[in-house]
């Protein structure tokens, strides 16, 4: 559902995590490639809300900048939805997540971690093959990440870690799919 700043109030708690579906080349191979099927590619946290403006602080890792500040209005009109924990107060851990999230402000996009996971899913999807003759629908359990910056998925999930909070089932990556498997779970719900 495509969504649009006609907040008249505080909709939104301190921590939320925003997912933002795409129908790019590499959202199209996420939803092909991993399971549970997600058409969210894109994850970020919401910060303060800015009255006189009628917007949200955001904090996101994007190709282009690394982790970066920006507004829930640069995403007006995209398809998104909004997670909130379900388990846990969370306008307390919101603001603990939001007060954590500047710990990784200087780190940058993860490429190399990109590759890697690449890399994974070929392995992994070749010895599949060599054995069934079909193709596997990876999961987040079946991949490491292991690079030298952070995706947007990853900040999100280490920002809350930071907080003492897991977000993701036990032995996930930090990938879509396994936030799909949180709301799945019931550890998050959408907002």
């Amino acid at each position: 559902m495509k969504q649009s700043l006609v907040w008249t109030s505080q909709t939104y708690n301190l921590g939320d995590i925003v997912e933002v579906a795409d129908k790019n080349l590499e959202a199209k191979a996420n939803q092909f490639v991993f399971t549970p099927h997600t058409p969210y590619l894109h994850h970020f946290l919401i910060g303060n809300y800015i009255a006189e403006e009628n917007d949200y602080v955001i904090y996101e890792s994007i190709p282009s900048h690394g982790v970066a500040i920006g507004r829930l209005s640069f995403y007006d009109g995209k398809n998104y939805r909004v997670l909130r924990l379900s388990r846990w107060d969370s306008k307390i851990v919101g603001g603990a997540v939001i007060n954590d999230v500047s710990l990784f402000g200087r780190e940058p996009y993860d490429y190399i971690g990109m590759i890697n996971l690449v890399g994974q899913v070929i392995r992994i999807e070749s010895m599949y093959w060599r054995t069934y003759r079909k193709l596997k629908a990876v999961s987040s359990r079946d991949v490491i990440i292991n690079g030298n910056g952070l995706w947007c998925t990853e900040l999100v999930v280490q920002a809350y870690l930071q907080a003492g909070v897991s977000i993701l089932p036990p032995g996930c990556a930090a990938l879509p799919s396994a936030f799909q498997e949180s709301v799945d779970n019931e550890t998050l719900v959408v907002v």
